[in-house]
């Protein structure tokens, strides 16, 4: 199949804690290789939280023509 090229942005996706509504959740460990778990940790109130295969905060990247 031949390349294709298309201009897109990047965008952020964060996390809020779900404890205090507050703070962005930060990765605080690796993964798992076993259950893909990866702990996160919230910087106002140390809320622990796992997340399957996704970190936090992250970059991805979106078509031009794309909404959010």
């Amino acid at each position: 199949m031949p390349e294709s090229k298309r201009e897109v942005r990047p965008i952020e996706i964060t996390y809020t804690c779900d404890a205090c509504g507050q703070g962005l959740m930060n990765r605080a460990g690796d993964m798992d290789p076993q259950s893909g778990d990866i702990l996160h940790r919230c910087p106002i109130c140390d809320h622990e939280q796992t997340f399957q295969w996704r970190a936090y905060p992250r970059i991805e990247h979106i078509g031009l023509e794309e909404q959010l």
